[in-house]
């Protein structure tokens, strides 16, 4: 089918696209099959779920599956981070409404089974099209497909098959998900035709990618949702040749993760491959995660380097320059065969970096927040205040972040400490009904657990009425650390600790001294580098150190356990802290 697979061969084709998106389909499953219209395309390997434990992770389930799919961005940007969610963030639109803004008058329609995918996650922007159908039979989709590709000038068609994944839930790996899939490849045989059909009539170039949401688990495969290699392995499928980055894998690359699974195209790359193959120009300021599959390549497997620093790592097959901006802002301009490039600058929080190479752009969103305070709430759940004025809730039970973290530290979330968000230095709860939050300045705040706020008449000045024996060393404050019995721990920046009593209300004699493997095994190296630390419950506690790492300590034993400090990333701590 040499017509089909080739590209237009008049400049004066008007291009056109068709998405299909066939549910669930695990791309070795699909190999193994004789499928005689997936053999008429050319195929990859591809991933995704993002890269695990950096800020683009996310869930290998459908709605972050499609919604990535037809953004090229990932959770982390459009916000659909399980089947649940909401309307997607509307910073970052879908093909459909950048379609229409750039062509108002192009053709566009979507036509699902997954009634989802138009009526939940992308409402505001499927209410643009010409034609929108959702909730039907796998059949019925097709039938409808066809039909607007026969009888309408459509410019661009995404379509949502189902059908293999509800027999993988059904009954994983076997007879029925084979023949779902051999039904599904017949299904694509149609709308190939009716494609082929119409490009033979008008002239027209038609571009047909071919892919599926997530895998599922290798052994069964009754389910998906989990960081593993068949589970965020997927395919994607074209009928025209494309660049280097669809069918040339990059083995170097700086992530390794997953068999290698990383140097191979990322889902964010379809979105922005429809968009280049309509003519739209991919602006650097859209953000998109994923690099087009065809025409001009753009520095390739752009991927967060490990550690605390923001060191961005490229893989760049061609010479020239690379302009990067940070947050909209040109900060270096490097060689491409660089391949790298470390931001010293010190910018908490969030930053979106854009690389533009060969007039094409990449972006990655790095998240550089660092532990400034902790507070242990109760046996069930702790906080974790962030130097960008964030918090995040902490679940001790799932030993995981809540979803919705993290999120900024307000008057509505905190009554009362909105004010101090980006000054909190420490915190410690007393008891059950009273916590206490210490100042980068020398000050502290009392909050009332039960009422849910601050206290009136604070901040207060750390001082010898206050706190006794504490005065002298207010503003050097690291870490607080509520220990057993009526005992709290003060951790200062010089390396040096302090033992409070609680029931006296003083500092015991004896104090300052210096942490060392003789009061603190296992701390004495890291007493200089004591960011916060926090009591999980009678049998250990945490130490947070700079540079995104922490120590576990044993309480009963009264050291620190062996093989720490550990990266503080999203195996260790999920969702807490992500690059």
């Amino acid at each position: 089918m040499a017509a089909l697979l080739g590209t237009s061969a008049t400049s004066q084709a008007a291009p056109k696209a068709v998405l299909i998106g066939i549910d669930g389909t695990q791309y070795e499953k699909l190999l193994a099959l004789d499928l005689p219209n997936m053999r008429r395309l050319y195929q990859t390997m591809a991933y995704t779920g993002g890269v695990q434990g950096s800020a683009s992770e996310q869930t290998t389930v459908s709605g972050p599956g499609w919604t990535t799919m037809l953004t090229g961005v990932w959770a982390n940007k459009h916000g659909v981070t399980s089947n649940d969610s909401g309307l997607a963030n509307a910073q970052f639109p879908s093909v459909f409404k950048r379609i229409r803004q750039a062509k108002p008058s192009a053709y566009i329609a979507s036509i699902t089974n997954w009634a989802s995918i138009n009526q939940r996650f992308l409402t505001q922007d499927v209410v643009g099209n010409d034609f929108n159908a959702s909730g039907l039979s796998d059949q019925a989709v097709v039938d409808k497909t066809v039909e607007q590709i026969r009888t309408t000038p459509a410019d661009f068609i995404f379509v949502a098959l189902d059908d293999p994944d509800h027999a993988g839930h059904a009954s994983g790996f076997g007879a029925a998900y084979n023949q779902a899939i051999r039904d599904s490849d017949a299904r694509l045989g149609q709308i190939l035709a009716a494609v082929e059909a119409k490009r033979a009539a008008s002239g027209d170039d038609w571009l047909v990618l071919v892919t599926t949401d997530h895998g599922r688990e290798a052994l069964l495969g009754y389910n998906h949702g989990s960081q593993t290699r068949s589970e965020k392995t997927i395919f994607i499928a074209s009928n025209q040749a494309l660049n280097a980055e669809f069918n040339q894998p990059v083995g170097n690359v700086s992530n390794q993760g997953f068999g290698g699974l990383y140097g191979y195209a990322a889902q964010t790359s379809i979105a922005p491959t429809i968009l280049r193959h309509l003519g739209i120009a991919l602006q650097p300021q859209w953000l998109l995660d994923g690099i087009p599959l065809n025409g001009t390549l753009a520095v390739q497997k752009l991927l967060p380097a490990s550690g605390s620093q923001a060191t961005l790592n490229w893989f760049a097959a061609d010479g020239g320059m690379v302009e990067i901006r940070r947050n909209g802002i040109t900060v270096a301009t490097v060689p491409a065969a660089q391949q790298g490039w470390l931001d010293g600058a010190a910018i908490p929080g969030q930053a979106d970096y854009s690389l533009i190479h060969n007039g094409t752009p990449a972006a990655l969103r790095l998240n550089r927040r660092q532990i400034q305070a902790t507070l242990d709430w109760d046996a069930t759940r702790s906080y974790f205040f962030l130097d960008d004025g964030s918090y995040v809730r902490y679940n001790q039970v799932l030993d995981r972040a809540d979803s919705g973290y993290p999120a900024a530290t307000s008057d509505s979330s905190w009554p009362g400490l909105g004010s101090y968000a980006g000054k909190l230095r420490a915190g410690f709860s007393k008891d059950a009904g009273v916590a206490y939050f210490f100042l980068d300045d020398g000050r502290y705040i009392r909050y009332n657990k039960i009422a849910d706020r601050v206290e009136s008449g604070y901040p207060k000045p750390v001082n010898d009425s206050t706190w006794p024996g504490l005065a002298a060393y207010a503003g050097q404050i690291r870490a607080t650390l509520r220990w057993s019995g009526g005992t709290v721990y003060f951790f200062l920046r010089d390396g040096r600790y302090l033992r409070y009593n609680l029931i006296l209300d003083k500092v015991d004699a004896g104090y300052p001294k210096p942490v060392t493997d003789a009061n603190w095994p296992g701390l004495g190296a890291y007493a200089g580098q004591i960011e916060s630390a926090l009591k999980w419950d009678d049998t250990r506690a945490y130490f947070f150190l700079g540079g995104k790492r922490y120590i576990r300590y044993n309480i009963a034993l009264d050291r620190a356990e062996s093989g720490y400090p550990r990266a503080v990333d999203q195996a260790s701590w999920p969702g807490l802290l992500v690059q």
